[in-house]
């Protein structure tokens, strides 16, 4: 067949082009036609000069490059989840799909919030959280982030030299979405409902990559309608034991909570090799909430206010910016720098109003508070490889945190009382500095070691109406060392961390400005906090074996271990004609631990492809030394948490899923004369995925399946008697629908 007529076979397709396309089109045609006529002729000619070597039967050999793994391939333990494990379940807040990852546990939280996030059950600021590397700013609310907004989340169980030491439980950093990798456009709608409330939202992504620069555009929306009931029961015993105070309560709240949250970032590679990057983001959300409670008391003294309403109006903005430079020193060496500027702004109006048991009004109590907090914070590191054997490290941390508060309360007065104004307002300054270094070393092709220091130091200083001057200071050295043992013959390893952490006081605690209580009693004391308060101090120990197989299933079972110095507990007196709660330094409190992890698929155990399975398991054990036992553990600690989850993909259309989640429960010993209690938790979530098409996705998903209620209570007692509070707060189960669309 000549070249011609190879064209010309062409011809109909081209044809149907409209011009100019058809021209061009026949162009291209032509001379692709030629040119593999030439390449076969010549291929040709070759071989007829060349006859062509025996043939030889080889072996099909197969080559594979091992994926990088953080958590098998670190000499400094960490565990990394990525984007597509945090949406799986379609949550609409971070806060919901964390809960899930392995050691960590989300305790319950007041209505329209998200609860406090812990690792090892030990939270209240044991469990360090970073957004980037850096500490969360004042009212900070995972409920504001949606998971589709975050790149990756960092497990450390182990403190390293570069992020702070503030970590004693551990760190958990949430890194959001930077630069752009690809070009990509997605948008994600999505719809939620749990007892008739409704959670809308809507989620944009956007990203560019060029050859030098690229940028990443995430923006969300979401509203959180809620509705909480929840009943009491409050009875009080005299010395001898007899019943002397029987009370009921019905508590109703409701509301919703808005949450907008934007994220551009930018990045630059300059001919010289430096690279640029600017990244942002801006986080808003407004409370509304309205809560009424009634006390009805059958024996005993009544309360002043028998009926009880609450209206809570609070507006956030939040906005945090960052400028990274890069630079090379050679292919070996390289500095990068920070600087960081953040800001808040809060408004917040609380209403009270209470009535007496007779229906007449006696209390009214309005506070409007104010929050302006400005950040300031620069960061620096020069990285080097000292050869093949050693990744040293060294750097600095600087920060400024300014503080100004105003909370301005109105009080009415009844009976012939006058009114009353008290302004509370305060201003606090936090710097801190920090200073380390760290190498990673390669002992050995089998043994590798991590030796780090970080010196830090914190300096607070506050003033307000109602206090003198504060000035508060505390440095802390913390020496890490970490190391990893690769076994002979395996992919098992042993890990081995040594670390010195610390937990500084909240400024709320060390500020001895009263928050009032209504109707207060033992169970229900003012709150005061305390500036002698120290940070608290602790050595630990953590011991892991982790082995690892082909597929990418692991298995890992370790231990911690804890001894914490000058722990801050609460610690609740009777004052003049009132009942207050003040933070104090305790003695010493020991933590320990048993942690287990694994994930497989049964593809390689039982032959069913596409099932997917993890599990973990942690039995938790601590001891307060100046707390009488039994159950004098720290923080609320529960004694065991665990999840399993399970991923079946029944073809390349559907994928479904589950996850069960455990956690215990039980009395607590909080205070030398309090005990709380929790009931244990059960949560068991599901989702399903129908891939529409090759770029669009619908989500659907079931959490809270069982609806177990929640149950709490409070014990306070001394020589005179004692009181117990016992609550009781039904769940109810939240169902999902997200339809998620790439362009």
């Amino acid at each position: 067949m000549t070249i011609a007529r190879i064209a010309n076979a062409f011809v109909p397709n081209v044809r149907a082009a409209k011009p100019p396309g058809r021209a061009l089109l026949w162009v291209c045609i032509q001379a692709g036609v030629i040119a593999m006529a030439m390449a076969t002729a010549a291929r040709t000619a070759a071989a007829a000069e060349n006859p062509p070597a025996p043939v030889v039967d080889l072996q099909q050999v197969q080559v594979r490059a091992e994926r990088y793994d953080a958590r098998r391939d670190d000499t400094a333990a960490r565990m990394v989840v990525a984007k597509d494990e945090l949406l799986r379940f379609g949550d609409s807040s971070l806060a919901d799909a964390i809960k899930r990852l392995p050691g960590v546990s989300v305790s319950s939280a007041a209505p329209g919030a998200a609860g406090a996030i812990s690792l090892r059950g030990m939270g209240k600021g044991y469990t360090q959280l970073l957004v980037d590397g850096q500490a969360v700013p004042p009212g900070f609310d995972l409920g504001s982030l949606s998971p589709d907004m975050v790149e990756r989340i960092e497990i450390l169980r182990t403190a390293t030299a570069d992020m702070r030491a503030e970590a004693i439980a551990g760190t958990i950093n949430i890194v959001l979405a930077k630069s752009a990798r690809a070009d990509s456009r997605e948008l994600k709608l999505s719809l939620g409902q749990s007892d008739g409330q409704s959670t809308p939202g809507i989620h944009w992504s956007q990203s560019h990559r060029g050859e030098h620069r690229g940028y990443a555009l995430n923006a969300s929306w979401t509203r959180r309608e809620f509705e909480v009931r929840e009943t009491g029961v409050e009875t009080g015993h005299d010395a001898r034991g007899v019943q002397e105070l029987h009370r009921d309560t019905d508590l109703r709240f409701n509301g919703f909570r808005d949450a907008m949250a934007l994220a551009p970032g930018f990045d630059f590679t300059l001919d010289n090799g430096d690279t640029l990057n600017w990244r942002s983001a801006l986080d808003a959300s407004k409370l509304n909430r309205r809560g009424d409670i009634a006390w009805r008391t059958q024996a005993g003294q009544q309360l002043q206010h028998a009926r009880y309403r609450q209206i809570t109006g609070m507006e956030v903005a939040q906005l945090r910016t960052e400028l990274e430079w890069g630079h090379p020193f050679g292919e070996s060496a390289k500095f990068t720098g920070k600087l960081n500027l953040g800001g808040n702004r809060e408004r917040s109006r609380f209403r009270e109003q209470g009535y007496s048991v007779d229906g007449e009004h006696n209390l009214d109590d309005v506070t409007d508070g104010a929050l302006r907090v400005r950040n300031i914070a620069t960061h620096g590191k020069y990285a080097w490889s000292g050869g093949e054997r050693h990744t040293l490290e060294a750097g600095w941390e600087g920060s400024q945190d300014r503080r100004r508060e105003s909370r301005v309360q109105r009080l009415r007065g009844f009976d012939g009382a006058a009114d009353s104004v008290s302004d509370l307002s305060f201003d606090a300054r936090i710097r801190r500095i920090a200073l380390y270094a760290q190498d990673e070393w390669t002992a050995t092709p089998r043994w590798s070691l991590y030796l780090g220091a970080r010196w830090e130091r914190i300096e607070t200083f506050s003033e307000g109406d109602r206090f003198a001057a504060i000035r508060h200071r505390a440095g802390v050295l913390s020496p890490v060392l970490q190391s990893r043992w690769k076994l002979s013959g395996s992919k098992d390893q042993i890990r081995l961390g040594l670390s010195r952490s610390y937990r500084a006081p909240e400024l709320r605690l060390l500020i001895p400005r009263p928050y009032t209580s209504t109707n207060n009693r033992e169970l229900n004391p003012d709150q005061i906090g305390n500036p002698a308060l120290k940070p608290e101090l602790a050595t630990g120990l953590d011991l892991a074996y982790e082995k690892y197989w082909d597929d990418g299933a692991m298995f890992s079972l370790g231990g911690y271990a804890r001894r914490i110095e000058a722990v801050v507990r609460t610690q609740t007196v009777r004052s003049g004609d009132r009942w207050v709660a003040t933070p104090v330094n305790g003695g010493t409190a020991t933590a320990w631990g048993i942690e287990f992890d694994s994930k497989f698929s049964l593809a390689r155990w039982l032959g069913v492809p596409g099932f997917d399975v993890s599990f973990n398991l942690t039995r938790n054990w601590s001891r307060m030394d100046d707390l009488p036992g039994p159950d004098d553990r720290i923080d609320k600690q529960p004694r065991l948490i665990s999840s399993v989850a399970a991923d079946y993909r029944i073809d390349d259309a559907w994928t479904v899923g589950a996850s069960y989640s455990y956690r215990s429960g039980g009395p607590v010993r909080s205070g030398p004369m309090q005990i709380d209690s929790e009931s244990a938790r059960r949560e068991l979530d599901m989702y399903g995925l129908r891939r529409l098409s090759p770029k669009s996705k619908l989500r659907l998903s079931a959490g809270n399946v069982l609806r177990q209620p929640i149950l709490t209570g409070s014990q306070y007692f001394d020589e005179n008697g004692s009181q117990q509070i016992e609550r009781r707060r039904p769940s109810h189960a939240n169902l999902r629908a997200s339809l998620e669309i790439a362009f």
